[in-house]
């Protein structure tokens, strides 16, 4: 396989595990939120609430642009340094995903400074880190997709 061809399979598998971080981002509150909700009230019917064709494409593209600010860099990184373990896509994850909910207005909706509510975001970041992490972030700085080892 030419380098060229090898490079843009590899930038493929990053765009396919970042747009499935980001995913997993998103959801991952939407559904803890409808657990606490539902073990709380026991009421099941906020899921019903959120408007899932007008506001989740415009959650996946806000957070898919502003995220990309923090991670990308990350990304690049990790990509140049060869950096495979799970733990830094996890910790990245985390710190992209509090400093989004911190940062961006109007995300955090007033509980910004909750503990709780910032390892809330951190269970959401720590998520979407290690997915990107299963799809792409575990052969990092290999684009031909082999380990010259």
């Amino acid at each position: 396989m030419s380098r060229s061809l090898a490079w843009m399979k590899r930038l493929a598998i990053i765009a396919i595990g970042y747009i499935a971080a980001v995913l997993t981002s998103i959801l991952v509150p939407v559904l803890l939120i409808v657990l606490l909700a539902g073990i709380e009230d026991g009421n099941w019917s906020i899921i019903f609430t959120f408007d899932w064709l007008a506001s989740f494409p415009l959650a996946v593209l806000t957070v898919a642009i502003c995220a990309l600010l923090i991670v990308g860099p990350a990304i690049v990184l990790a990509e140049r340094l060869a950096l495979r373990g799970w733990f830094y896509f996890a910790v990245t994850g985390a710190i992209t995903s509090i400093a989004f909910g911190v940062f961006v207005p109007g995300s955090a909706g007033g509980f910004v400074f909750n503990p709780g509510f910032l390892g809330f975001l951190a269970a959401a970041g720590i998520a979407a880190g290690w997915v990107y992490w299963r799809l792409a972030g575990h052969k990092s700085g290999h684009p031909a997709g082999r380990d010259p080892r």
